[in-house]
């Protein structure tokens, strides 16, 4: 019994052809490509994100434009903070790189994502931490209503080193912030946050699986999240925890707000363990503003839309109070608040 050629969408094709001679993980990207296409709803990772049809406007090859990477950026010194802007060009594009940061340093990373109209752009970052290293990473996805962007990254940790990510995504037509970590436990530590604020037709995905391999790791992972009519929030979180990560202690909480009944948010929060002296929880909540507490601000004098993004962003700003870096954390707060004003 033979298969049926997988017959290539424009969007495809034209990712194909702007990966001819690629290496390393450009090159696997394509031949995926060339052999599944796109991720549609079909891929169990991908079921709430169908990638094939939001690039089905793409239809040539694109450029994504990588500004701040230099050779400093592959093995940074201590105290080094890195900062990468990432343009998709119209069309299809990808690129990557990769970091390593050296044991006993600690250094910062920020990272902004943004797809102009018609562009399908694909990011991946491959981060080493070695022994007792800290890496403070921050990925902002700008506001793409008409764009794709996909971020990938697979993060290595060795004992005693500590990850303290946050994301903040404010959609696009399809924008992605997926992270894979193999978490070695042995006193090393993770902490993820994310928030993602979605207008009207604005998608964003948060996808993180952390994988803990040995014994005594820490995560700790809170998303938070809103959207308003025809916005589409998407959470997958999984922490694995193999039968040698004994003492593992791993909690995981989303929590999101639907700002209109037309809103949608999808959560699957999953544990997968196989030790049994563990302590792992997870946790899910949907739900809309307070009424009550938004009367209460608007009999304070307050106007019904300031008294909205007030409340919205107490809320939201939980997991950016984590972010290191006190100027970064309150740049990205009052982008947040103004984002927030525009929506009220």
């Amino acid at each position: 019994m033979t298969t049926a050629a997988l017959t290539h969408t424009p969007a495809e094709q034209a990712l194909i052809e702007a990966l001819q001679g690629a290496t390393g993980w450009r090159a696997q990207l394509r031949e995926a490509t060339r052999e599944q296409g796109l991720p549609t709803k079909r891929n169990e990772l991908w079921k709430w994100s169908d990638l094939r049809r939001a690039a089905n406007d793409v239809s040539a090859a694109g450029e994504l434009v990588v500004d701040g990477l230099d050779a400093a950026f592959l093995r940074p010194d201590d105290g080094a903070r890195l900062n990468l802007t990432l343009t998709a060009k119209p069309g299809a594009s990808a690129a990557d790189a990769e970091v390593t940061v050296p044991a006993g340093h600690a250094v910062t990373l920020v990272e902004h994502y943004r797809a102009e109209a018609g562009a399908l752009g694909n990011w991946h970052l491959k981060i080493t931490l070695e022994t007792g290293a800290r890496l403070d990473r921050v990925c902002i996805a700008a506001d793409a209503p008409d764009g794709v962007f996909v971020s990938s990254a697979e993060i290595v940790l060795a004992p005693g080193a500590v990850l303290n990510q946050r994301t903040l995504d404010f959609g696009a037509k399809l924008s992605r912030i997926e992270t894979h970590i193999t978490h070695p436990g042995e006193g090393a530590d993770v902490d993820l946050g994310g928030v993602y604020l979605l207008d009207a037709k604005h998608h964003a995905d948060t996808t993180t699986v952390v994988h803990h391999t040995g014994p005594g790791g820490q995560t700790r992972q809170l998303v938070k999240g809103a959207a308003a009519s025809h916005g589409h929030g998407v959470f997958q979180g999984k922490f694995i925890v193999d039968r040698a990560a004994q003492q593992t202690d791993a909690r995981m909480t989303h929590r999101a707000l639907m700002l209109d009944d037309r809103a949608e948010i999808d959560a699957n929060p999953e544990l997968e363990i196989y030790a049994d002296d563990v302590q792992c929880a997870h946790g899910n909540a949907l739900g809309a503003i307070d009424e009550t507490a938004l009367f209460y601000m608007r009999q304070r004098g307050l106007p019904a839309p300031k008294a909205r993004a007030l409340l919205i962003e107490s809320f939201l700003a939980e997991p950016l109070d984590g972010i290191a870096d006190e100027s970064l954390r309150e740049t990205l707060k009052g982008e947040l608040r103004n984002r927030l004003e525009a929506l009220s």
